[in-house]
């Protein structure tokens, strides 16, 4: 009977809240209409259209991720069909990452992002973060069974595994000195720390959680105290701040904390109760002296201070070419970092840095191997200069990308299981793309031979005619080595920090997509520019000599 009486009484608490929210909510619509909330084109698109657009993540279980079936799902997948629901609209995902979630928005190819995204002021320049956050998370360290880190102090100078987009990398990196290797995916990063290619993999810590509860990962752990607690928000477009559907979105999640919506979702799949949840439900229940919702909106629409996200990243009492960059940014919306952030700037350095490293390389090792291949090639050992020519067309057939992927992970896995060596993807990264061209400038090597037999058909091919050859194939054998020079930007798929890497990781922090995009380029096309005159350069220098 006692029990009975509870659940009633329960029962018309809940109803009362929920009644307390929706008149909060009316309250907060009646305030709008006096001209501080503005007309919202998104909502108008998505009631027109039907359906609500969410970028969300399917690679963080369990906030999303792929069920048996290949069917996203997720606490965060169920977030976005409440938010439908409540729109009366329709439901469609978009599969994002933490490097693309941010653009996929301002592209307008999501409505709204749903997607694990902390709650940055960096990332308040560039999108609208809906209050009150709906989650919170900090940062730790998962770590193989044989790695025995016991302090943040300890992965000073340490290669960590990271993933790119990742709001905590740069403080992360900043406060530890620790070596970050940039990886697409969750997937990806945990892998190599399979590999032992770093000692861990810096992630938030309520997805560690769910892989350290995976059998996969049996012995895996994470000691280290999370840090950098940061709350999480819906995203949505910059255009939006102010607009009924930022108002709108806010009154939801303050709904779910009221009702304990979030603590109901978060116990449904698996994840220990959060102190954020169990604070922000005791906040969003409390009733002020004069009955009314402690967490309501003000004058001017926004929540009282006491219920709004109190940890923001700011940069204040600046000078010098910050202050400039930033008051150019603030004016004219161009955000040029490289050149008043030291870290981007540092960043963007070592990224081209490491490009030129791989091009200059890449190209001299391409050379090499084709011009040794194709002397072996025309051996007159058979079955050597068989093995050559197959071996020049695997390598010339096979995708580079491919080839990287199936050593690095491949093969790579094997030989550290057994032998405890861990490849170098620097390395891996380069061989794959001097394979590759080198088998390209073998053929135009081979080509030259045979069209040169036209006129000479007893010629036969050596390191000490190989240079007449190379005049003939000079125009092939250029556009190769000009290409490899493009395809290093793969490496990023590998967690090389390259140019492109480095870019990407600016990007997704910061948002400046056009000035970071056509600063790659530029930098590219002056890469490029200076291979050719190189190139070109040698090639009159050969044929000097060979005349």
């Amino acid at each position: 009977m006692v029990d009975y009486i509870y659940r009633q009484l329960h029962a018309w608490v809940a109803l009362i809240g929920m009644l307390s929210i929706s008149c909060m909510a009316v309250a907060s619509d009646n305030t709008t209409k006096t001209g501080s909330v503005a007309h919202s084109e998104q909502l108008a698109r998505i009631h027109e259209r039907g359906f609500l657009v969410v970028g969300v993540k399917t690679d963080y279980p369990p906030f999303g991720m792929l069920n048996r079936n290949g069917q996203p799902v997720g606490f965060e997948h169920d977030l976005a069909a409440d938010i439908a629901r409540r729109l009366g609209v329709g439901l469609r995902k978009v599969s994002v990452t933490g490097s693309n979630r941010l653009q996929k928005l301002q592209e307008g190819a999501v409505d709204i992002v749903l997607a694990t995204t902390g709650d940055t002021a960096e990332r308040r320049k560039i999108v609208t973060m809906v209050e009150p956050n709906y989650y919170a998370s900090g940062v730790t360290l998962f770590m193989p069974p044989n790695v025995n880190i016991k302090s943040w102090s300890e992965t000073r100078g340490k290669a960590i595994c990271a993933t790119q987009g990742s709001y905590y990398n740069r403080i992360m990196q900043q406060r530890y000195l620790m070596e970050l290797q940039m990886y697409n995916s969750a997937r990806d990063a945990k892998l190599a720390v399979k590999d032992r290619r770093c000692i861990g993999y810096l992630f938030d810590n309520t997805a560690v959680i769910s892989d350290l509860a995976n059998p996969e990962w049996a012995g895996y752990k994470a000691p280290l105290p999370p840090t950098l607690i940061t709350p999480w928000a819906i995203a949505i477009s910059s255009k939006e701040k102010g607009s009924e559907f930022e108002r709108m979105l806010g009154n939801i999640v303050a709904e779910w904390h009221q009702s304990g919506y979030l603590q109901d979702r978060e116990k449904a799949w698996g994840l220990p109760p959060t102190a954020f949840l169990e604070n922000a439900h005791a906040l969003w229940q409390k009733i002020d002296k004069d009955g009314q919702p402690f967490c309501r909106r003000i004058a001017d629409g926004s929540w009282r201070p006491e219920c709004r996200n109190q940890i923001f990243l700011t940069s204040t009492d600046v000078g010098g070419l910050a202050q400039i960059g930033l008051w150019l940014n603030e004016t004219t919306g161009i955000n040029l970092t490289l050149i008043y952030d030291r870290f981007d700037r540092a960043s963007f350095m070592q990224g081209l840095l490491t490009t030129l490293v791989l091009t200059v390389l890449s190209i001299i090792f391409s050379l090499s191997l084709g011009i040794v291949g194709a002397i072996f090639a025309e051996s007159s050992h058979f079955i050597l200069a068989g093995i050559i020519r197959l071996i020049g067309t695997v390598g010339r057939m096979t995708p580079p990308l491919l080839s990287m992927y199936l050593i690095l992970f491949g093969v790579g896995a094997v030989i550290n299981k057994h032998l405890g060596i861990s490849l170098s993807a620097f390395a891996v990264v380069i061989t794959c793309l001097s394979i590759y061209t080198g088998a390209g400038v073998m053929t135009a090597m081979l080509e030259s031979v045979e069209t040169h037999r036209l006129s000479v058909p007893q010629f036969q091919l050596h390191f000490s005619n190989c240079g007449q050859i190379s005049r003939l194939a000079s125009g092939s054998v250029t556009a190769a080595l000009i290409n490899v020079s493009k395809a290093t930007m793969m490496a990023s798929a590998v967690a090389v920090p390259e140019l492109l890497s480095a870019t990407t990781a600016i990007v997704s922090e910061r948002g400046n997509v056009g000035v970071m995009m056509n600063a790659l380029l530029l930098t590219f096309l002056v890469i490029i520019f200076g291979v050719v005159r190189l190139l070109r350069y040698l090639e009159r220098k050969l044929l000097e000599k060979v005349a």
